[in-house]
């Protein structure tokens, strides 16, 4: 059994069934705007138990087009505006956006009734099928909100105004008889249902469903709502509430439940935080107005267990469609905790993937200092940070926090140069020059020649021997190159 099942009931139920062939709403939408509308219709001549009025009033909550508000509102038009229409068409006010302009309207309807053969008649059923513009500028008036409560509570209310004359001018409204209907957007409900209007009680005299379109007619089918047929039930039912005062009450099984009921919401509405329980405190006024409207098209009085269900069914399916939009405004509100490594991966991506620590810190501002930033890039394994050394006399070292590929192989570090290792690398080639000049500078010592010893008297054999050998001295080869040359060449090389 579907939702809409379990809340229909009597003849404004059968009449929103009867009509779902030919209509793409949601039928609770339909049934939630029929009962805005007919209940707007015979407000004031039925009334609760406690002589409070019966009139309920809903909004439908759906995205533009998908939630098919308007067509759902046409529906509900067609289903019971046959039955009311002579009040449809004299009672219907829109574009109502401050408390003064709402007494205005209540006050004139009154007024232009005053000589009728009936009497006086302030019914008024207000569709702002737009009320997201309604809210916007009636939040920025202390009265709008305040007078709405008063006109659902049927309390009397009171606007003075200044004649042309300068004299002061009083429009009083003693028993207000105001029907409401509304059609908002589930991201409008969460910017503008907030604030002190939410914890004043102003919404929770309305009841909003959320709605989506049941289905696609065929294109070729026009004007599928002209098939909507009278239901003669519920201009019956209009009828016999309009002869005569029609004070309900509860069977004695269904009073018993509604006890139940209100001990029960109670409790519920005590575990809620208040931004929600203030959005369903009146839930189960909200049902005895459900009840006795269903009741009264049924042309009774009292009413049964099964009609006090069926208004329970959609009450509760009001309530949740309420905690679904909080839960939707909470979320939409909610400010996303990052983590110190979170953040830091972040701004490491718009940074190219690397960056100083001075330029990351002044990225991620107060949540993060330089020792927290230093303890969480520690415990990251895709993210290094490296210490570069700066030219002499030109500061500290510089830290560069960069993003790495965990999975890949990591490479031994060279070893960090230490004073020892330093001073050693730095005299190694200071040691190579010094020797290689001792050897330019000191030539290698050679061993002089013995030159031959002739006698005084020689013979001529001996003379031609010894001018041989100076001209084979003569010719000999120029020497080798010098040892100290090639040292020079190496050194040279090395530099």
């Amino acid at each position: 059994m579907s939702a809409f099942e379990k809340m229909a009931f009597g003849p404004l139920g059968d009449a929103v069934k009867a009509a779902q062939d030919y209509t793409e709403a949601d039928p609770v939408g339909v049934y939630a705007a029929s009962l805005s509308l007919f209940s707007a219709a015979i407000n004031g001549y039925v009334v609760q138990p406690s002589g409070r009025p019966v009139v309920v009033w809903t909004a439908l909550v759906g995205r533009s087009k998908v939630g098919r508000k308007g067509f759902a509102l046409a529906t509900a038009t067609a289903v019971v505006g046959r039955s009311i229409s002579g009040f449809l068409a004299s009672r219907t006010r829109k574009g109502i956006k401050s408390g003064a302009a709402l007494i205005t309207t209540l006050y004139e309807v009154e007024q232009e009734t005053l000589i009728s053969e009936g009497g006086v008649d302030g019914r008024v059923l207000v569709i702002e099928d737009e009320w997201a513009s309604i809210l916007k500028r009636a939040n920025r008036d202390d009265d709008y909100h305040d007078n709405m409560i008063h006109a659902w509570d049927g309390a009397p209310m009171v606007n003075t105004t200044k004649g042309k004359d300068g004299r002061r001018n009083e429009q009083r409204v003693n028993s207000p008889l105001l029907g409401f209907h509304g059609h908002i957007q589930p991201a409008r409900w969460a910017s503008l249902v907030k604030g002190d209007a939410v914890y004043s009680g102003a919404f929770n005299r309305v009841l909003p469903v959320l709605v989506d379109k049941s289905k696609n007619l065929p294109s070729s089918t026009k004007n599928p709502l002209a098939a909507v047929k009278e239901s003669p039930a519920l201009t019956k039912a209009y009828e016999w509430a309009r002869k005569g005062e029609r004070i309900m009450s509860l069977s004695p099984q269904a009073a018993e439940r509604h006890d139940a009921y209100r001990d029960e919401l109670d409790d519920r509405l005590a575990d809620m935080p208040e931004a929600r329980s203030a959005l369903v405190e009146r839930a189960d006024e909200n049902l005895l107005r459900v009840a006795c409207v269903l009741t009264a098209a049924a042309k009774k009085t009292v009413i049964s267990v099964r009609a006090w269900e069926a208004a329970r069914e959609f009450v509760e399916y009001s309530m949740t469609s309420v905690d679904k939009l909080a839960t939707e405004q909470e979320n939409r509100g909610a400010k996303v905790t990052k983590t110190v490594p979170e953040l830091v991966r972040e701004k490491l991506e718009s940074y190219a993937g690397e960056a100083t620590s001075t330029l990351l810190l002044r990225a991620l501002g107060t949540r993060v200092t330089a020792a927290s930033l230093k303890a969480a890039v520690a415990d990251m394994d895709d993210v290094e940070m490296v210490t570069e050394k700066r030219t002499a006399g030109r500061g500290a070292p510089s830290i560069i926090y960069r993003l790495v590929d965990p999975n890949a192989p990591k490479q031994e570090a060279p070893e960090e140069p230490t004073p020892e290792n330093s001073i050693k690398a730095e005299a190694e080639p200071k040691a190579a020059v010094r020797t290689a000049r001792k050897m330019v500078e000191k030539p290698t010592k050679r061993k002089p020649v013995s030159k031959p010893r002739l006698s005084v008297v020689a013979s001529t054999e001996q003379t031609d021997k010894v001018a041989k050998a100076r001209t084979k001295k003569t010719t000999v080869a120029a020497p080798a190159a010098k040892p100290q040359d090639a040292v020079l060449e190496q050194l040279a090389s090395l530099f």
